[in-house]
């Protein structure tokens, strides 16, 4: 491709004819050269450029990028504001620029499924390829991952073509929703054939921690390359001097040294210095260049250079470059014309002045357009106007914008409200007020809850009247900042709307704010303080009367009423929530109430709570609500375990991952793989239930203010205590033992310490547990703690304890034990009784919960809990000595060693290998064969095994028989093979 057309395809600021030559850098050209990936077989690359200010990041990128489009690769840029963070602002102006220039029909089969929702960040993407479908309505980690799924997916099909350069500048700036898309680019589109450069300030004070995060998260991929930028060498410094200046400069290596010192290598140092040098005319060749540098001030920062060359310029131009720092990095010359009420002839001699000193840069493109030529000019410039001056100047850029602002576009209308906030001071706040909640509702649409919470609060701070307008903002303050993760801000926010809901004597607002406020308090999961109190008054202050908006109060009144241990009148309020949306026709209100009946079951059975959840489903899925439905399959899979009915609960979670996988709900997805883990453990697919933990905690990681450490610390706990691998999660859990949460956590910490054969710490913990009391346990992880006590009970034999801990989990006798909702599913209640009975020393009651135990897990395919009932039990049988009971032993000892062995259940199997554990039968071989085997391996005869065991060589060779056919021996060699194999020799 001719080199000039391929430069002529870049966008704009990519396009920039440079001032200087490049120098230096050849390590870092040649990493990005080998990143990108040309063949279509390679996949997503990233690269991240970072350097302090001035370093020559943007340089580097350019250069790269003409070479990328000259090769054909397909060059997108976008760039992050400084000014007005535009939410998703440098993936629109990139995604932009693709829509613009592939073909229509093209890009219209590359949009593929999901393009509707492209149109939250390209409005008119439908008027450049035909009608779209419109955005899913959902919840918001819904609605942002299938924004960023429509990202990822057009990346990958525009790849197909061509190879694409994604480059992304400036992210100490970017906004959180560029933040999020950046990460989920790391995460989601391995096959794309896109390489994206992205480049941002790493100095301690300008790396903002949301970037930070950012960064480790992508670090975490092995496709991501990390390049930082150090200062240009004092040799690359002499080749800058001898190919600027030319060769005839005096003294040209003293000189090179010179400015190295001055500027520390920082290529903007540098190349200022060098401006500076031109226009006092001492860069000339034969000229005293080292006398010209010494008498030149010494520049001590950006500040001092940008002063000293707008002392040179024209009184105009300075002004206009003043006028031009306030509108922005980047600035359309009509804009600056209308604000500065500038004659034309007179603008455009300013401008041209600008340029060629080298402040400010033309951008190429179809409008008139300038940039400054890096960011620390136009802020030095900025930052040495009067406060007064600013905000005049701001005022100027607002008038000029606020007719440009007609499209409704989060970035216009964000600018606009941006210079009318700054411009209050002098220019009043109605307006300010006016575009900072239309930003606000803009942002909302593109998903940018965080940027939306800021202009809100901006409309709130420069003073919305204390009416209902108000109320209205705070309410919409407390769901943008709820679908942001920021509950406790969201329960700020909504607590402010119910008061002066209440001042105004406005039920319906009351109403509003008090369901918004327990909705925060519990999605996070957090403190239900003042809900009850604020949703009983709401309730009071609407009209009397069925109303869909009392259905919602009635059920986040249950909720909270649930939560706050009252299950009777939870229930009580479910019911009649429920019969009101029957009444009043709200089907919406009614599937949102059946849905949540799981949370509101009080005493009401599992299988009603079922039946509930069903009709929930299908009403939402008649009026297409998949947020709905999806919420009623899920409490469905999660009553189905608490039933212990898994063969019904693996059904439902396929048709779940399948809904959530079309839909791409990230919490359906994350709850989905939770459940999967918590039944593959059941089923004793224990790398199963590994992997599906990971995929859970992966998808978690897109939802908002979520933290998914406990729930994946509780699978993990399960897993790796089946795989005899708990010595892993000894660190982690003594630090949470030594935590706030140490209460919740102690009986794990005991479990974990029994578990490994520290006896007495074990002991130690469930001292202090007994010394708290069970009552302490009951606020986190009630039901997880008991079984980790009656397991730590059970090795150590404290039956005092014992008791104690059987009596609280005697009311789940006939039940699957589940930890929360379905985080983890231990199976059998009957099985930790029947522990707990046989530690005091009831062992005809242990039997009885044994049985039943193996019942429910068996009947349930929940092969992990049978093999540890089994072998419970059968150890139970064995000690008791009973004749009578030794087949029965045998055979359960044999279940749970096959099993175990089966599953791969370690540390059950050392338990049974251990010095002093029950003789373990296998193949249903019974105590007299297994003795009978041994002696056989050891090469005695029958007559010898008579003789040893005081029983006549016939009933030898009756037993012998016996054992041949229950190992499938053919021979007593084989058989004498087989003893050895299942480690029966040894005792």
């Amino acid at each position: 491709m001719d080199q000039t057309a391929s430069i002529s395809t870049l966008p704009g600021p990519l396009r920039l004819a440079p001032s200087f030559p490049f120098v230096g850098r050849p390590r870092e050209l040649a990493t990005l050269r080998s990143l990108m990936p040309w063949a279509a077989s390679e996949g997503r690359r990233i690269a991240l450029v970072a350097g302090e200010a001035g370093s020559g990041k943007s340089r580097l990128v350019r250069e790269f990028a003409q070479e990328a489009a000259a090769g054909g690769a397909l060059v997108l840029y976008g760039a992050c504001d400084a000014v007005v963070p535009t939410p998703y602002g440098p993936f629109a102006e990139a995604l932009d620029r693709l829509a613009r220039t592939v073909d229509p029909a093209r890009l219209r089969v590359d949009l593929g499924p999901g393009g509707g929702e492209l149109q939250r960040l390209l409005p008119d993407l439908a008027a450049r390829v035909g009608d779209l479908p419109d955005p899913v309505t959902a919840d918001q980690d819904t609605e942002r991952h299938r924004l960023h799924t429509a990202v990822v997916e057009l990346l990958v099909a525009t790849g197909r073509h061509t190879p694409v350069l994604l480059v992304l500048e400036d992210g100490h700036w970017a906004d959180h929703p560029t933040l999020l898309l950046l990460r989920h680019l790391g995460r989601a589109a391995a096959d794309a054939r896109l390489l994206v450069v992205a480049t941002f300030r790493d100095t301690e004070a300008e790396l903002p921690q949301e970037l930070g995060d950012a960064l480790v998260d992508l670090r975490r991929n092995e496709q991501v390359s990390r390049l930082r930028l150090a200062g240009l060498s004092a040799d690359d410094v002499e080749d800058f001097v001898r190919q600027a200046g030319g060769s005839g400069l005096e003294g040209l290596p003293a000189l090179a040294e010179s400015i190295f010192e001055l500027t520390g290598g920082n290529a903007f140092l540098l190349t200022e210095l060098w401006r500076e040098l031109v226009e006092a005319g001492a860069a000339r060749p034969g000229a005293d260049v080292a006398g010209s540098l010494t008498g030149l001030d010494t520049p001590e920062g950006v500040r001092d250079v940008v002063n000293q060359r707008l002392a040179r310029l024209e009184p105009g131009t300075r002004a206009t470059l003043e006028l031009a720092s306030v509108a922005g990095p980047e600035f359309e010359t009509d804009v600056i014309r209308e604000a500065g009420r500038l004659d034309p002839a007179a603008l455009a001699a300013a401008l041209d002045e600008a340029v060629a000193s080298g402040m400010i840069e033309e951008v190429p493109g179809h409008t008139l357009a300038h940039r400054f030529a890096h960011e620390l000019v136009r802020r030095a410039l900025y930052d040495r106007l009067a406060a007064g001056r600013r905000a005049e100047l701001h005022l100027r850029i607002a008038e000029a914008l606020d007719e440009r602002a007609s499209d409704g576009s989060a970035r216009a209308l964000g600018d606009v409200a941006h210079h009318f906030a700054a411009a209050a001071p002098i220019g009043g706040t109605d307006r300010a007020v006016e575009y900072s909640l239309l930003a606000a509702a803009a942002a909302m649409v593109a998903l940018a809850f965080d940027e939306a919470a800021v202009a809100l609060r901006t409309a709130l701070e420069l003073g919305i009247p204390g009416g209902t307008d108000r109320a209205d903002a705070l309410l919409d303050l407390g769901a943008v900042t709820y679908r942001a993760g920021r509950s406790v801000e969201s329960q700020d926010a909504f607590l402010a709307a119910a008061e002066l809901a209440r001042g105004l004597r406005d039920g319906r607002r009351l109403s509003r704010a008090a369901v918004g406020y327990e909705d925060a308090c519990w999605r996070m999961g957090i403190d239900y303080g003042g809900a009850l109190e604020l949703l009983e008054e709401a309730g009071a202050a609407l009209e009397a009367g069925d109303s869909k908006l009392r259905v919602r109060v009635l059920g986040a009144l249950g909720r909270a009423l649930a939560f706050a241990a009252r299950p009777e009148e939870s229930a009580m309020v479910r019911d009649e929530a429920i019969a009101m949306a029957r009444r009043v026709g709200d089907r919406q209100g009614l599937a949102l109430m059946l849905s949540r009946s799981y949370w509101l079951r009080g005493p009401t059975p599992f299988r009603d709570i079922l039946d509930m959840l069903a009709e929930g489903r299908d009403i939402a899925e008649q009026l297409g609500d998949i947020e709905i439905g999806a919420e009623a399959i899920q409490w469905r899979i999660a009553s189905l375990l608490a039933i212990g009915d898994l063969n019904a609960a693996r059904l439902e979670l396929a048709a779940l991952l399948d809904m959530a996988g079309r839909m791409r709900q990230p919490f359906a997805m994350h709850v989905a793989e939770q459940y999967a883990a918590a039944i593959a453990l059941c089923d004793g697919r224990l790398r199963e239930a590994e992997a599906a933990a990971e995929r859970s905690r992966e998808w978690s990681r897109l939802l908002a203010g979520r933290d998914p450490s406990s729930v994946y610390g509780i699978q993990m706990f399960g897993i790796r205590r089946e795989q005899g691998r708990l010595a892993e999660l000894a660190p982690a859990v003594r630090s949470l033992a030594a935590s706030d949460r140490a209460a919740a956590w102690r009986p794990g910490l005991a479990a974990l310490m029994a578990e490994l054969g520290m006896l007495q710490e074990a002991r130690a913990e469930l001292d202090r547990v007994r010394a708290d009391g069970l009552d302490t346990l009951r606020p986190a992880l009630w039901l997880a703690s008991l079984t980790y006590l009656a397991d730590v009970c059970s090795i150590v034999g404290d039956a005092e304890l014992a008791r104690l801990v059987y009596a609280e989990l005697l009311p789940h006798s006939g039940s699957s034990v589940m930890i929360g909702h379905a985080v983890a599913s231990y199976g059998a209640a009957d099985r930790y009784l029947g522990m707990l009975a046989a530690v005091f020393g009831d062992r005809a009651l242990a039997a009885r919960h044994f049985e039943a135990g193996l019942a429910l897990d068996r009947e349930a395919g929940a092969h992990t809990w049978v093999a540890h009932t089994a072998y419970e039990y059968g150890r139970l049988l064995q000690a008791g000595g009973d004749a009578g009971d030794a087949g029965r032993s045998a055979e359960l000892l044999a279940e749970a060693a096959e099993l175990a062995k089966r599953i791969g259940m370690r540390a059950l199997l050392e338990r049974m290998q251990a010095p002093g554990a029950p003789v373990i039968a296998p193949s249903g071989l019974s105590p007299r064969e297994i003795e009978i085997l041994r002696l056989v391996a050891r090469g005695l005869s029958n007559r010898d095994v008579g003789r040893a065991l005081s029983i006549s060589e016939h009933t030898a060779a009756n037993h012998i028989r016996s054992i041949l056919r229950k190992t499938g021996a053919a021979n007593r060699t084989e058989a004498a093979a087989y003893a050895h194999a299942n480690g029966l020799i040894a005792g």
